[in-house]
């Protein structure tokens, strides 16, 4: 069994969903978070699918139409997402395309802020081109606080109003901070003005769970994800003083609600929540199966998100806060680096060795580790190592001949003039593939390398981005000290 039972959570959140809509002719769904490919929450829910939620909103589809927002100043400033590693500009068209292969419609785009930035306008062309509808929401002064002016014809009221019709608008963005709460209070202000006040507005977040407690490992694995913005779990006090239940949210929920409550009460004439949970929809903390299994899980997300951080500390992608923050999470859980298996592994080659090192556990729970070697990076000796003991291969038989690796390094060096002579992850699989075709033992050590995701693995210096986006691609978990290599 699993320790997440992803069916009754499909079919326990599409109800909620419908039962919120139900309250509402149309319901305005702010969604935070990834729809697709939600690895994070993925590695701590075990039996929680990266598309799950896709799935659930597949069962309701008919009923749902999707407005993207992405902010003018992450175009102009070209902002981009880290774990896949392109802008959110591109992002929102890769968005716009995996709605539209699952058979969800989506409405238009929304740049929000927009301040005449050339930029901006040359991305709008871009979308158009596609022929994706493109709505400019300019920024507006005094918002959110100066509430007569928001709600008003120099407020939302310049905002042009999206013309939708399905009764479930999910909003959603390339990533935090897009305003896709202002995209939705804003279509709430031109329904209102319009004549229709039965239109509502809800949060779809998956984390944090409202019904855990506040320092559960999943909220504060959810905390370590979003460290380099500053999220941090909070106790709803408005929900508790209403309802006398505990209940967990984030800080810029609730230091938004009281605006958000003065907003909606212009609008209603009357108070439509009560507390920001009282806004949200989720479901997951009702479908968690075996609470040690997802703990322990967390914990160790918790430990890759610290290693993430030291890392793009060492870029000078964070500052020195943001790994205070960081270390402040580890210890609330008692967590060490060493708590990871594959770390322990890899430093001990590494003392030995003084090379770069590498280690990987599989699905079996065995760890195998690997140095430079040779023709390969750490890495990709670490693959062709792993490769190798799930193909049963004596250690001494070489899944690449040595003639193939020397000629493509010659290649390397003597033609493309690279410095480094080490074949990277990335041209180990080309050559993997290339040979595929007459060689049956390339052929089959692609076939073992599906059974490579899910397995972790830990370098004892900061490998390339390409490698690093290859073990990802892979399905694999990667943490790197933060060594420069």
């Amino acid at each position: 069994m699993n320790a997440f039972d992803q069916q009754k959570y499909i079919k326990l959140q599409s109800e909620k969903i419908l039962e919120r809509v139900s309250k509402f002719k149309k319901l305005y769904l702010e969604f935070g978070g990834k729809l697709f490919d939600d690895h994070h929450i993925s590695r701590c829910l075990p039996g929680f699918d990266p598309d799950t939620k896709i799935k659930m909103l597949l069962n309701i589809k008919e009923k749902v139409e999707v407005i993207i927002t992405i902010a003018a100043e992450d175009i102009e400033s070209g902002k981009r997402r880290h774990d896949v590693g392109i802008s959110y500009e591109d992002y929102t068209i890769q968005l716009i395309e995996s709605f539209k292969d699952v058979g969800l419609l989506v409405n238009s785009v929304v740049i929000n802020k927009f301040d005449s930035q050339p930029s901006v306008i040359t991305y709008k062309r871009k979308l158009e081109q596609r022929s994706i509808k493109v709505h400019l929401f300019n920024k507006i002064m005094g918002y959110p606080t100066n509430v007569d002016l928001v709600l008003s014809d120099r407020g939302f009221g310049v905002n042009p109003f999206i013309q939708t019709t399905k009764p479930i608008v999910l909003i959603t963005s390339p990533g935090a901070k897009s305003g896709k709460m202002g995209v939705g209070l804003s279509q709430l202000y031109h329904e209102a003005k319009n004549g229709n006040k039965k239109a509502g507005f809800a949060k779809f977040e998956t984390v944090p769970v409202w019904n855990l407690p506040l320092r559960h490992p999943l909220n504060i694995a959810y905390e370590a994800s979003t460290v380099n913005i500053n999220d941090v779990n909070v106790i709803d006090h408005y929900h508790f003083e209403k309802y006398g239940v505990v209940a967990v949210n984030y800080n810029r929920d609730i230091e938004a609600f009281p605006l958000l409550q003065n907003i909606f009460r212009h609008i209603y004439g009357k108070d439509i929540y009560h507390s920001p949970t009282d806004m949200g929809v989720n479901m997951v903390g009702f479908c968690i199966n075996d609470n040690a299994a997802v703990e322990a899980a967390c914990k160790q997300e918790i430990i890759r998100r610290y290693f993430e951080t030291l890392c793009y500390f060492k870029q000078g992608k964070v500052g020195e806060d943001t790994v205070s923050r960081m270390v402040l999470l580890m210890k609330q859980l008692s967590l060490n680096p060493t708590d990871r298996g594959v770390v322990v592994h890899t430093a001990k080659l590494q003392e030995k060795e003084s090379k770069h090192s590498a280690s990987i556990q599989l699905s079996t729970g065995e760890i195998l580790s690997a140095t430079a070697n040779g023709f390969t990076s750490a890495s990709s000796e670490l693959l062709l190592k792993a490769v190798g003991k799930l193909l049963s291969l004596n250690s001494k038989i070489r899944i690449i001949p040595d003639n193939i690796m020397q000629k493509t390094t010659e290649l390397k060096t003597q033609i493309l003039g690279e410095k480094r002579f080490h074949l990277r992850l990335g041209e180990i699989l080309v050559i993997l593939a290339s040979s595929a075709v007459t060689n049956e033992l390339s052929a089959h050590a692609l076939d073992a390398i599906k059974q490579l995701k899910g397995a972790e693995v830990h370098t004892s210096y900061m490998i390339s981005d390409e490698e690093s986006m290859v073990w990802k691609r892979l399905g694999v978990n990667l943490t790197q000290e933060p060594v420069l290599g």
